[in-house]
């Protein structure tokens, strides 16, 4: 097992090659070596070469289906994606958080192929691991001086913008899917300063797209953001009536532009209103 340095040095050899594979590499095991230091400290190996390597050989099929749904395995386990799940401005964020990026990796290989990866029962497995993770992962930081983007809640919308395109996720998915949304918009104990917020709803997009959901069931999900759950101490609802205006303005425009349901557009504008400061109406 090589240590950071040496994997380092070994990816930026790839890179330096356009990325291509020497003909003697065992693509499986390096994919496994460079996962097992996806949670480094050091943003340059975890973020341009370890994350852009495995990326490439999950999209650009260096890797077998079989391996595929093995380092799937590997993602969703408590070494990765669950590993210290709850901890604040810890480290293991960046081993979540990344570990996300890939997932969407593989669910993207799969929406492209036409013979699929996964079983419908493995999508929704790991659609309601994803689910999991949302609703576990505490430490949503974006970026961290010295140590790069951490950026959990970002990748966390990039995953489920793909996952949302998976034919065998049902509607009753989807609906989970927006409510756990809902629970990562509506938190007091941070603010969203790094696109968080256009990244989850470009999954509320995909979503909506899917035309598989009740026009109903979409107004109702989004009238549900009047409760926000204020805890009535300052900075806390600061944080919170941040996130959640900044969230619903995003998902107002981005519906506008694509000329969704004018009631979608109506529903927001009131419950921006509803839950405005009287000093802001």
């Amino acid at each position: 097992m090589k240590n950071g340095s040496e994997l380092k040095e070994q990816i930026m050899s790839i890179r330096d090659n356009d990325w291509k594979l020497p003909e003697d590499t065992n693509s499986n095991e390096l994919a496994l070596e460079a996962m097992s230091q996806i949670g480094s400290t050091d943003s340059e190996l975890r973020d341009e070469l370890i994350l852009e390597l495995i990326y490439k050989m999950i999209v650009e099929k260096d890797l077998t289906d079989k391996e595929v749904k093995g380092l799937m395995e590997l993602a969703l386990s408590e070494e990765h994606l669950f590993y210290n799940i709850g901890l604040k401005e810890d480290d293991s964020v960046f081993n979540r958080a990344f570990t996300v990026l890939l997932i969407r990796g593989m669910l993207y290989r799969h929406n492209q192929s036409e013979d699929k990866l996964f079983t419908e029962e493995e999508i929704k497995r790991i659609c309601s691991e994803l689910i999991r993770y949302v609703r576990e992962e505490k430490d949503v930081r974006g970026y961290v001086e010295g140590k790069g983007w951490g950026h959990s809640a970002a990748h966390t919308g990039d995953a489920l913008r793909e996952i949302a395109l998976c034919q065998e996720i049902k509607d009753y998915q989807l609906l989970e899917i927006l409510r756990a949304i809902k629970e990562k918009i509506c938190i007091s104990y941070y603010t969203y300063i790094n696109n968080e917020d256009e990244r989850l709803v470009s999954a509320v997009i995909n979503i909506i797209q899917r035309k598989i959901i009740r026009e109903e069931d979409v107004i109702n999900w989004i009238r549900s953001f009047e409760d926000m759950g204020k805890t009535g101490e300052y900075p806390k609802d600061h944080y919170l009536i941040s996130n959640h205006k900044n969230f619903l303005a995003a998902l107002y425009f981005r519906l506008s532009r694509r000329n969704e349901a004018k009631a979608f557009l109506d529903t927001i504008e009131e419950v921006l209103c509803n839950t405005a400061s009287p000093y802001f109406k």
